[in-house]
């Protein structure tokens, strides 16, 4: 099936009240993993590569051509979604790279900074044809290859502002979760921020350690994307410690399908099940 790009993703879960989950994913069993899942499900989904994941597959190139591959083989639509980029250089990198999706990450600098850098990042994507990802106020907690620093939550006026400024197609939103953490979303914060941005589709990162009602409700409120990332690799490392002999295939294929059963239900909960 011809690569999906990210905005066609996101217009088809505004159009069916539904997220669309983003994966990352850091080597091949995780990738296969997830787009077992996926095609199980009649899912759409976003294969994603942070910086660390980027750096653990060989390189921006290796990473696009791989995923690349694998979706074009998939019968279900996917993406190819670069996460967390803290430079114009490393987006304009993806765009030459063929990614399909793209996020600027700027949270971190300073607010003037962020909007001035997420204008350039939206520069070159609309010359490339793609969408992109911006974040305001900042998800923390920790993950490989992430930035992140102490939480600081999403001001509705100040995300009217930002979104105004940059015309960005979609915003990573703070509102409680953190990266590899648990987290209780601020479903009320959603909503406002949902109607401060006038409809624009909402991101959540930290997507592994929310409860289910509570990301069934975040959807409901106006997410449309979810990330997760800790909990597939957690399942893959769990999976993998049960023992690896001297053939390291078996426990990679036993890893790759605890991997799968984790994305099924996240995509299940996501409402992204049997729409394609």
């Amino acid at each position: 099936m011809p690569l999906a790009t990210g905005r066609e993703l996101l217009q088809a879960a505004e159009r069916g009240h539904y997220a669309v989950p983003g994966f990352n994913v850091s080597n091949l069993e995780l990738a296969l993993g997830v787009l077992d899942a996926a095609q199980q499900l009649g899912a759409a989904v976003l294969l994603q590569f942070n910086p660390g994941n980027l750096e653990h597959f060989g390189g921006i190139e290796v990473a696009a051509a791989t995923a690349r591959a694998l979706a074009a083989r998939a019968s279900v639509p996917v993406g190819v979604h670069l996460d967390h980029a803290d430079s114009v250089t490393l987006v304009r990198a993806a765009i030459r790279a063929e990614f399909t999706s793209l996020m600027f990450d700027g949270s971190t600098f300073p607010l003037e900074r962020n909007q001035r850098e997420t204008m350039e990042a939206m520069a070159s994507a609309m010359e490339a044809g793609l969408a992109l990802e911006a974040e305001l106020g900042h998800v923390g907690g920790r993950e490989p290859g992430v930035t992140t620093s102490e939480s600081v939550l999403t001001e509705p006026e100040a995300a009217r502002r930002f979104v105004e400024a940059t015309r960005v197609d979609s915003l990573a939103v703070s509102v409680g979760t953190a990266h590899g953490l648990a987290g209780d979303i601020n479903l009320e914060l959603v909503a406002a921020l949902r109607e401060a941005t006038r409809g624009l589709p909402l991101v959540l990162h930290g997507g592994s350690g929310v409860r289910p009602a509570q990301l069934r409700e975040a959807v409901r409120a106006g997410i449309r994307k979810v990330n997760i990332s800790t909990e597939i690799h957690s399942t893959f490392a769990r999976a993998l410690a049960d023992g690896v002999e001297a053939d390291p295939r078996p426990a990679l294929r036993r890893a790759r399908a605890a991997v799968a059963d984790a994305a099924a239900a996240r995509i299940d909960l996501l409402g992204a099940a049997h729409r394609v």
